[in-house]
């Protein structure tokens, strides 16, 4: 009897648990039929653009005294948004593995240690004939998904393509001193990430390789961006350094991710004594709502920074030194609206120190993200006016 009573419920139980499966292949006779997720317009009830948390707005106050204090606690906000940085190296460890020349100058390419566990592939380029200390120009590579290029962009001949003559040139045959580095997953720091393809034993490169970077470094507290500019900053103390320049008169200027580089680096370190930067002054309230977002790469993605700032915090940083700005009003990745409200916030503080000479933005009608012939000679112009 007990051993009836247990078969009939085991078989009431089974029922049970197959009527659901049994329902469901009544209803689709094929596994095709079955409605795979499509985009359901009653799943977003708010936009997302309506949903940015309300960043503080950067008030200038009236006076420069007012304005050193205000300073002094904006960079120690935007400090400690970068998270958990680890401090550069006390002492600046080069390791030369390669000398050549040509008709105008002499190069060395180098590793730094940057004391995270990684050499930082560089290349420093002398004009011959120097007489005397020159002034120096750190120039910062783009993005762009081009990995191979990195710092050898300086030996492109974009955005002088018709000339076809290097950049590089331009700056030598003026007497510069020009120095670049490779960024995280550039040329050979390629493959050199945390990230593996799954299932292989093969690292992972180019955007894969960013998307891993920026998600060890993130859970550990630590922005991607802070690294690359902790990088950009030990390349600084490598050039300040050397013999040929003269450390009162170093330039930094790059396009694209270059650009934002150039802007976060002069802002945290008055090193840098001019600053032009080139297509990518981006305010990130505007920019998030043009809904464009994968435009930009994982290192202008800066956690938590809208709760607190917004780039025109950062820039007004670089003041009273000559900085420049050189945009398309079309550019993509810079909604023209967010340059000219941070032009505004930087020119009111420039006022503050009697230096709105010292600022200078130039907007290229129908320009989107690219580097004009003529924008590169302005850059050099402002560069000699200013070293």
């Amino acid at each position: 009897m007990k051993k009836r009573f247990l078969a009939v419920l085991l078989s009431a139980v089974m029922a049970l648990e197959l009527t659901p499966f049994t329902g469901m292949a009544q209803t689709y006779e094929k596994t095709e039929d079955i409605p795979i997720g499509t985009p359901d317009e009653n799943v977003v009830k708010i936009p997302w653009a309506d949903r940015l948390v309300e960043t503080p707005e950067l008030q200038i106050p009236a006076s420069q005294e007012m304005w050193e204090v205000q300073r002094a606690n904006i960079r120690d906000m935007v400090i400690d948004t970068l998270g958990n940085v680890p401090p550069r190296p006390e002492t600046v460890q080069c390791q030369i593995y390669e000398t050549g020349d040509t008709p105008i100058l002499t190069y060395e390419k180098f590793y730094l240690d940057n004391g995270y566990g990684d050499m930082v592939p560089g290349t420093i380029y002398i004009p011959k004939g120097l007489t005397e200390k020159a002034p120096a120009i750190l120039y910062l590579h783009y993005h762009g998904d081009e990995f191979e290029t990195g710092q050898n962009e300086l030996l492109f001949s974009w955005p002088l393509a018709e000339s076809g003559q290097p950049l590089l040139d331009k700056f030598i045959e003026r007497g510069y001193v020009v120095m670049a580095i490779d960024a995280y997953a550039f040329t050979t720091r390629g493959g050199m990430g945390p990230g593996y393809v799954p299932g292989t034993d093969e690292k992972e490169t180019g955007l894969a390789e960013e998307a891993s970077l920026y998600k060890f470094l993130t859970v550990q507290g630590i922005s991607y961006m802070g690294m690359i500019i902790r990088d950009d900053q030990i390349a600084l103390d490598y050039l300040t350094t050397r013999p040929e320049i003269d450390p009162e008169r170093i330039g930094v200027t790059g396009m694209s991710m270059g650009g934002t580089r150039a802007n976060w680096l002069s802002a945290l370190d008055e090193r840098v004594k001019a600053t032009v930067s080139v297509a990518c002054l981006t305010r990130m309230q505007d920019f998030i709502r043009t809904g464009n977002i994968k435009w930009h790469a994982f290192f202008n993605w800066v956690p938590g920074m809208l709760a607190k700032f917004d780039t025109e915090s950062v820039v007004s940083l670089i003041a009273p030194r000559p900085y420049m700005q050189l945009m398309g009003d079309s550019d993509i990745g810079s909604p023209v609206e967010g340059v000219r409200y941070i032009q505004q916030k930087m020119e009111q503080v420039y006022k503050l120190y009697g230096a709105s000479d010292n600022v200078e933005f130039h907007y290229y009608q129908g320009l989107d993200h690219d580097y004009l012939p003529e924008e590169f000679e302005l850059m050099l112009s402002y560069f000699d006016s200013h070293l």
